[in-house]
């Protein structure tokens, strides 16, 4: 097994059209959009990257092969707006890590969340569009029984000034769905963050109004 580095940013490159551009992501340093981590759940890591080509932008994974980097599978988006998040992460099953991306929603200041599995046939998107958030964080959260080796999503909305209605989710079976065996958790979280906004903002109650809800969270652990 060699251990030279990856170029993973030169491999792309060499992978895709000439006149196409690596797309980077829309945060602090433009990070390209390039992951390092077995999408097919054979034990080892693939690269997955995003590349914008004419009029849309395309996803694509690549395997090496003794040395040598070749598709597994490639599939145009559909879209063209800017990339917000772009991870791989465990959600929907342990082996075969599902791809975790958020698109920038044109109207607003927030993002779309859209869920990519790859299969032996493509790509396949596990969830249906019209999931929007401004912030996400992915991890597996220990719930009743603790960590199952699986992540949680949680997803931040804004409501008003610095202010976030915030819920947490989870793969069962075939869809998102919200759950609460966490919220001792995860809601510690949340609450920190309300406790700098209420020390911060003395005379705004918003935020003395949201840290007594997410203390209140924090404090249960409610079976979904």
């Amino acid at each position: 097994m060699s251990l030279t580095p990856i170029d993973f940013h030169s491999v792309v490159r060499s992978c895709i059209p000439q006149e196409a551009e690596v797309v980077v992501l829309k945060r602090e340093g433009s990070p390209a959009a390039i992951i390092y981590a077995d999408v097919d759940g054979d034990g080892h890591p693939e690269i997955t990257a995003l590349y914008r080509y004419l009029d849309n932008q395309y996803l694509f994974s690549l395997k090496n092969y003794s040395g040598n980097w070749f598709p597994i599978a490639s599939a145009a988006t559909g879209r063209m707006q800017e990339l917000t998040d772009f991870a791989a992460a465990p959600v929907s099953r342990r082996e075969g890590w599902d791809l975790v991306i958020g698109w920038q929603n044109e109207r607003e200041s927030s993002s779309e969340l859209d869920i990519v599995q790859w299969t032996p046939t493509g790509f396949q998107r596990l969830i249906p569009p019209g999931t929007f958030y401004n912030h996400l964080e992915i991890e597996d959260m220990p719930g009743r029984d603790g960590r199952d080796g699986l992540c949680e999503i949680a997803l931040w909305v804004h409501e008003q000034d610095q202010a976030y209605n915030v819920e947490t989710y989870r793969w069962d079976p075939y869809r998102l769905v919200p759950i609460q065996d966490v919220y001792s958790y995860y809601f510690q979280k949340v609450t920190r963050y309300y406790e700098d906004l209420a020390r911060d903002h003395p005379d705004e109650q918003v935020y003395r109004s949201y840290l007594e809800e997410a203390q209140r969270k924090a404090g249960e652990s409610i079976s979904s």
